[in-house]
């Protein structure tokens, strides 16, 4: 009802005003008038615009009106006139009124967005505790159980695998998507952290920026840790320092890993140790699971090399039929040795 007040009085103060110049005549007092309905419009609504429009109406008639010389002429000028203002205010509040309506909406969406995200965190944090709590009791488990020792161990091994995965894909700020350098080179420097102790072998990456859907990127983070965990296991016996390099790249409709080592090669002792433990088997059916394929060999220059190709369009999509036999190489490489 305030608003409606405001756009009666704005009208007949504009139409006041306006009468009170001399030299203005009709056309700028109607002009005037409009202008006085389109700020109603504008900042009070459509109900003020309105009847902002009617008071405009109103003032046109009132001099002839009260002069008894009120004609057929000039009741239709004040007719049409009164039918732009509507139009105009029309124009003008119904948009407003929907954009209104669309920052509330979109205050209520970012609010809810908000309260999601903690969610979110707050879960991702729950599902970290209860993991790192997990490792712990198959840890003191072990400890207490000689006899099923090393699966043990291994069990809590996978889970903080998993750990780490999961903690590196929490971080990617709502996003449904993962930016593999920045994934892989975290994930590497958490392995480099956990594995590689003052054991004199350098861990290096090298990958390319492609974005990743999570489930991907979560799969490829547990094969990347299953292949360089083998490489660190079987390649370098007895103390033997050398280098691990884990690289990442898109060659056309295909994904490449490649996890090299420059330890001792494939011989039949290892290879049947590589080819017979679980960590292969995982890595295969995560590599089933991607839609690719992996390929274990001897490396360029001695070593070993371990290829994962997996479709870009995901697992419905086959690897298509090209060797990948060479190394591609990388736009970037980040190395770390311990001494």
């Amino acid at each position: 009802m305030l608003r409606v007040a405001l756009g009666i009085a704005l009208a007949l103060a504009v139409g006041a005003v306006a009468t009170a110049i001399p030299a203005l005549g009709a056309a700028e007092l109607q002009a005037m008038l409009l202008g006085a309905v389109a700020l109603a419009a504008l900042g009070l609504g459509l109900g003020a615009a309105l009847a902002a429009a009617a008071a405009g109406f109103a003032w046109l008639l009132w001099p002839a009106a009260a002069a008894g010389t009120l004609g057929i002429a000039t009741l239709l000028r004040a007719l049409l006139w009164f039918a732009l203002a509507k139009g105009i205010a029309a124009a003008i509040a119904l948009p407003r009124v929907d954009l209104v309506r669309l920052a509330s909406r979109l205050r209520g969406t970012e609010v809810v967005a908000r309260e999601r995200a903690l969610l979110l965190e707050e879960m991702s944090h729950r599902v970290r505790n209860d993991m790192q709590r997990l490792v712990g009791l198959l840890q003191a488990e072990a400890g207490n159980n000689p006899v099923a020792s090393g699966a043990l161990l291994q069990a809590a091994g996978r889970i903080q695998v998993l750990g780490r995965v999961h903690r590196r894909l929490a971080t990617r700020a709502g996003s449904d998507a993962v930016d593999s350098r920045a994934f892989l080179e975290g994930l590497v420097d958490d392995l480099r952290a956990a594995l590689l102790p003052e054991s004199g072998i350098a861990l290096t990456v090298g990958t390319e920026a492609h974005p990743l859907p999570v489930a991907i990127a979560g799969d490829l983070g547990l094969v990347v840790n299953e292949l360089v965990t083998n490489a660190l296991k079987y390649a370098f016996p007895r103390g033997k320092g050398g280098i691990v390099r884990v690289c990442f790249a898109r060659e056309g409709e295909a994904y490449r890993l490649a996890v090299s080592d420059t330890g001792v090669g494939l011989g039949q002792v290892r290879l049947a140790a590589v080819e017979g433990g679980s960590g292969m088997r995982l890595v295969r059916a995560l590599a089933s699971q991607l839609g690719g394929r992996v390929e274990l060999r001897g490396g360029e220059v001695g070593g070993t090399l371990c290829l994962l190709r997996f479709p870009v369009a995901g697992p419905g999509r086959p690897v298509p039929a090209s060797e990948a036999a060479a190394e591609v190489p990388l736009p970037t490489e980040r190395r770390s040795a311990t001494p």
